[in-house]
């Protein structure tokens, strides 16, 4: 049985209701996303809240955080209140289509997401792990369409995604008049093919800035850039 807390250095996230637990996906976007100098940040599918407190100890932000499963938003809501940061933090329990519809202005420096990413596979038995990994609850189409509505002109969508998503995601980019910004491909051991693609995206065309990242070395444990990316979060880092 899965942890119900996962201990970080400045804050603890409980997660005894959500359907998706703390993971490095959430941790990696948490950490590498440039959020500074944000005034106002939006997290997109927040699960647990991570990534939202994640944001609010990097940075002098206020931070909106919109999840759909009531449980997963009940832990965040937690998490948020426990957490440091808790007077710079909002919780909204609401299907993400409906917050950026009711918005009039767009206010948000950055938005962030760490989005569900089985777009092809079979769905999961369970329901709400098929709501919280399943692309048909909140797919990149919906991300690109809110952040053209809700961020500032100057502003930065920053996601995770599968690595073979790439091509896929510059097209919905595109169409809602996005451009990448920075890439940085992610490998679970030095050598072997990125799983993972760290993302961010602009209005402005510049070029695109890529890095490589690797998480471990064979038989060498983590690597220097991961502990670096990661060491004010995690306690052995």
């Amino acid at each position: 049985m899965a942890n119900s807390y996962f201990q970080f250095k400045q804050f603890t996230i409980y997660q005894e209701r959500a359907a998706m637990r703390v993971g490095t996906d959430g941790v990696l976007l948490g950490a590498w996303s440039r959020l500074e100098p944000s005034r106002r940040i939006l997290d997109v599918g927040t699960g647990t809240g991570l990534i939202a407190v994640m944001a609010a100890q990097r940075s002098s932000a206020q931070i909106d955080a919109v999840e759909l499963d009531f449980d997963a938003a009940c832990d965040a809501a937690y998490n948020v209140q426990r957490s440091p940061w808790s007077d710079r933090i909002t919780v909204y329990g609401v299907d993400f289509v409906d917050f950026y519809q009711k918005q009039s202005i767009p206010r948000y420096d950055h938005i962030v997401s760490n989005p569900p990413y089985f777009v092809e596979s079979l769905l999961p038995p369970d329901q709400k792990r098929e709501k919280a990994r399943h692309a048909g609850s909140l797919d990149y189409e919906v991300l690109f369409e809110g952040a053209s509505r809700l961020l500032l002109p100057e502003g930065r969508l920053s996601l995770i995604a599968p690595a073979d998503m790439e091509e896929h995601l510059i097209f919905v980019a595109l169409l809602h008049g996005f451009y990448p910004v920075k890439f940085t491909y992610v490998s679970g051991i030095a050598g072997r093919a990125p799983k993972r693609l760290l993302s961010e995206w602009s209005r402005r065309r510049n070029p695109l800035e890529t890095t490589l990242l690797s998480i471990e070395r064979r038989g060498a444990g983590y690597t220097a850039e991961y502990v670096a990316l990661t060491r004010d979060f995690y306690l052995k880092m």
